[in-house]
C-alpha cells in the first residue's frame, strides 16, 4: 500500500515480473487467463511457477469463465476472481460466480459502453468492482485511458464498495487519475510494461514513486 492507495500489478507471465512487482510494494499480482490476450497464462504455466511467487495476493484474472474455468482456477489457490464481462451478461450467470467465489473474494469487471453505469442488481453480487476502459471488441488491457469522471461518481455513489480504477495507468498520469477520481486501489498493466507481457522495473518504479508523489500528503478525493 502506498500512502492509503493499493496497488495490483496485472498481467504478469514470469516470475522476473511478479518479483519486480513484489519489488516496488504492489499488494496484488494480476494472472490473465483469456487466450486473447497477449498476457495469457495457462494454468499449467501458473502452476509450475506457483511456489516460487512472492507472498503477495494473487488475482486470476479471466473474461466470463464457464463453471468447470472457476474450479480449475480456485485449485490454484487464487485469492480472489476478477471477471471481465458484457453489459448485457445475465444477473443469473453473474450470480453463479458470485455463489461459487462468494462476494468477498469476486471483483466484478463489467464492460461499461458510454453513458452505462454499474446496474443496480450487479452491487450485491460483489464487494469489489473494477472499472476498465471501453473498447468494443476487447475486454480491457488497451493501454486507453478511462472515463474517470464515471468512476469517480461510482465510487461516491457506493462508499461501501472497493472501487478499483483501471486502464491505461502509468507514471505519467498517475498522479492526475488519483487526484480527479480519489481512487484508493489502482490497476496497472500495459503502462509499466516494456512489451505485452513483459513488464519494466524502471517504469514499475516510477510508477509507484510518482503515486507516492502524489498522494503523501494524503490521497486526494
Amino acid at each position: 500500500m502506498i500512502n492509503g492507495v493499493r496497488l495490483k500489478v496485472c498481467g504478469i507471465t514470469a516470475l522476473v515480473d511478479a518479483d519486480a512487482a513484489d519489488a516496488v510494494g504492489a499488494d496484488c499480482l494480476g494472472f490473465i487467463f483469456h487466450a486473447k490476450s497477449p498476457r495469457n497464462v495457462a494454468p499449467a504455466q501458473y502452476a509450475a511457477m506457483k511456489d516460487r511467487l512472492p507472498s503477495r495476493q494473487k488475482v486470476a484474472v479471466c473474461v466470463e469463465p464457464a463453471a468447470a474455468d472457476l474450479a480449475a482456477l480456485d485449485k490454484l489457490g487464487f485469492d480472489y476472481f476478477q471477471i471481465h464481462f458484457g453489459a448485457e451478461t445475465p444477473v443469473a450467470s453473474i450470480a453463479q460466480w458470485s455463489q461459487f467465489a462468494g462476494r468477498s473474494r469476486l471483483w466484478l469487471a463489467p464492460k461499461l459502453p458510454p453513458g452505462q453505469d454499474v446496474k443496480p442488481e450487479w452491487l450485491p453480487l460483489a464487494d469489489t468492482f473494477l472499472l476498465d476502459t471501453f473498447h468494443a471488441d476487447k475486454f480491457g488491457g488497451t493501454g486507453e485511458t478511462g472515463d474517470w469522471a464515471k468512476f469517480k461518481r461510482h465510487r461516491e455513489a457506493h462508499p461501501g464498495k472497493t472501487w478499483i480504477l483501471s486502464g491505461g495507468l502509468s507514471a505519467e498520469n498517475i498522479a492526475a487519475a488519483v487526484t480527479a477520481t480519489g481512487a484508493k486501489f489502482v490497476d496497472v498493466n500495459s503502462g509499466v510494461e516494456q512489451a505485452p507481457g513483459i513488464k519494466s522495473p524502471a517504469k514499475l518504479q516510477a510508477l509507484v514513486l510518482a503515486l507516492h508523489n502524489a498522494t503523501k500528503g494524503g490521497n486526494p478525493s
